[in-house]
């Protein structure tokens, strides 16, 4: 049989012309996308921000209501911790902040059964959350990412369920447990991430320093005022998509052995969504500010140790809509608890709470699945715990109305205890500026906002800008 011979593929990098030369693309433009965007532009770099919805922000999203003088409504992220972080990134955009007062009054009770869950004594629970800060302060590494001393504290492995049994937290499930309650199966999640998300900062928050939104309660203004300084000043693409990376450009059978071209960039096409077609950018380094799933990053040529860190991550679903509701008590907030739970776990899939909003007929439903579901799926769970809603508040309210849906999965990105006693996160961290690339975001954080920009923060003055002298 004579010899064939095959056809290179074409190198798209090759064979698109570079349209954006800059310091650094940022792939991702919720809030560590958005922040490190902003940033690098304060630091004088030159950034090109990708984003695949119409608008940056990510988990944070807002409603505007037409119908009560077009009063904004946040249903993703409604609150920010007060810190210097939070304070200094408003005050760039010069939106003043307000003190948050949560006056709402909370009525827990089992959604599925109607079990009223009575509060537990103020004492008890305070008490309980003093054991729970207390240890809490033994891990002041937690505070920004997963720098982990080796060995991990064995505490930190444990199911938090076994935690909370081993240094009896039951009377903090009023406080503790609402603060975690977003985090799915917790009493199952280890220790470690119930740590990250329930830190120190968000629980004296709540007692002490308090929490902070927009004086106009749009939090959605922050991401807007983004984006006009990044069109005006950097490369922004808005509803586009990362279809190509080369990280280490490979040599084609046309290069000249002579030609140098070790040029210190990695290159970024881009499908966008309007009639400009593709895009390449040739950035010196890249920062992925998605969750690292295959998913995201199909498009990478993910390397050995890339791929087998990746692939062993689990995480749940977790969505939030706006529905219209009318007659509810305005000051009540309808709080999942489970009856014969020993930390009272809302049941999932379930909704987890039915939040007040400034909009009396408005509420914020959060539901939570270790499961995948479509849109219908969760919508359809959603009513039937409103029904239950119904029958508590004795208020025989009409068919809500979904007035908008955000969907914030994958939440929660972990992994096994035996992964992190080996030194996952070790292996993790030192993929930072490999092949030109550094990663950001909760999965090398937790969901609190404040919190992944101090991560991004730390992240440029640390490695980022370092490696662009």
């Amino acid at each position: 049989m004579a010899a064939t011979t095959s056809t290179p593929t074409p190198n798209p990098t090759r064979t698109t012309p570079i349209t954006h030369d800059v310091d650094v693309c940022i792939i991702g433009g919720g809030a560590a996308g958005t922040y490190a965007a902003i940033r690098l532009h304060q630091h004088n770099k030159t950034v090109a921000l990708i984003e695949r919805e119409p608008h940056l922000g990510g988990q944070t999203t807002t409603y505007t209501c037409p119908s009560n003088s077009h009063q904004p409504i946040d249903y993703g992220v409604t609150y920010f911790q007060n810190l210097p972080i939070v304070r200094a990134f408003f005050a760039h955009f010069n939106i003043p902040l307000s003190r948050t007062d949560f006056g709402y009054k909370l009525d827990m009770f089992d959604f599925r059964t109607g079990a009223i869950i009575p509060p537990l004594p103020q004492a008890e629970s305070e008490v309980a959350m003093q054991r729970y800060m207390a240890q809490l302060a033994r891990y002041p590494f937690l505070k920004t990412g997963f720098e982990l001393p080796d060995p991990v504290p064995e505490d930190l492995l444990l199911p938090f369920g076994e935690f909370w049994e081993k240094y009896d937290l039951h009377a903090a499930a009023d406080d503790l447990g609402i603060t975690v309650v977003p985090l799915g199966d917790w009493p199952r999640l280890l220790t470690l991430y119930v740590m990250k998300y329930a830190n120190a900062e968000v629980l004296e928050g709540d007692r002490v320093t308090g929490f902070v939104r927009p004086v106009d309660r749009n939090n959605g203004v922050l991401y807007q005022r983004a984006e006009g300084e990044l069109k005006r000043n950097q490369v922004l693409l808005l509803g586009s998509r990362v279809v190509g990376v080369e990280r280490e450009r490979e040599k084609s059978d046309d290069d000249d052995d002579d030609d140098d071209d070790d040029d210190d960039a990695a290159y970024v096409r881009v499908r966008t969504a309007g009639e400009d077609g593709e895009k390449l950018i040739r950035a010196k380094r890249i920062i992925v500010a998605v969750p690292p799933t295959f998913e995201n990053l199909e498009c990478f040529k993910l390397g050995e140790t890339e791929r087998r860190l990746f692939a062993q991550f689990s995480h749940f679903y977790f969505y939030t809509g706006l529905v219209r509701i009318h007659g509810l008590p305005a000051d009540v907030c309808y709080v999942n608890r489970t009856e014969d739970n020993p930390a009272m776990q809302p049941r999932l899939p379930g909704m987890i709470i039915l939040k007040a909003t400034e909009v009396p007929e408005l509420r914020i439903v959060q539901y939570a699945s270790l499961t995948p579901l479509s849109e219908d799926e969760w919508k359809d769970g959603a009513l039937k715990d409103l029904d239950c809603i119904r029958r508590r508040s004795g208020v025989d309210f009409a068919d809500p109305e979904f007035l908008a849906l955000g969907n914030h999965s994958p939440y929660e990105m972990s992994v096994s205890a035996e992964a992190v006693k080996n030194g996952f996160y070790r292996e993790l961290n030192a993929l930072q500026g490999e092949r030109r690339t550094y990663y950001t975001g909760a999965t090398f954080e937790s969901h609190n906002t404040p919190q992944i920009w101090e991560f991004t923060e730390q992240l440029l003055q640390k490695d980022v800008l370092k490696s662009l002298e």
